[in-house]
């Protein structure tokens, strides 16, 4: 048992792909430093995208704008409603998930989550890039 319970940690700790993130705007009141993916990108399977990072103000989080690029050609945007409050120092963890359909083409894409408040203000920005 204690051996079963060993390899389930372990294998829970390993999932975790670390990736580059960048943030994507000047003076963010979020700033990420680090994100990761639950499994290696590809097409027809559930990807959750995890960022972290710390709040440099008060924010008010009422929406996630993603934007999506192929080989830099604009090719998905949706919007995600949130109710998040985050005061200044404290820790930031955002998960999104996505599937990425098998018809989707092959190439790079890049990911832009824009963190928006009620107004629609972007406040903060974080990018993750991949091929598929």
């Amino acid at each position: 048992m204690k051996y079963l319970i060993a390899l389930l940690l372990v294998s829970t700790i390993l999932a975790a792909i670390p990736t580059k993130v960048i943030n994507c705007m000047t003076d963010p009141k979020i700033v990420f430093t680090e994100a990761t993916f639950s499994v290696t990108p590809a097409k027809g399977v559930d990807e959750t995208i995890t960022l972290y990072g710390t709040a440099n103000d008060h924010v008010e989080l009422a929406n996630v704008q993603l934007k999506a690029k192929w080989n830099g050609i604009d090719s998905f945007e949706d919007n995600y409603p949130e109710d998040e409050v985050y005061d200044k120092g404290d820790p930031v963890t955002y998960q999104m998930t996505q599937n990425f359909p098998t018809y989707t083409p092959s190439g790079k894409i890049v990911v832009q989550m824009w963190f928006q408040n009620a107004k629609g203000t972007n406040f903060a920005c974080a990018e993750v890039g991949f091929i598929i």
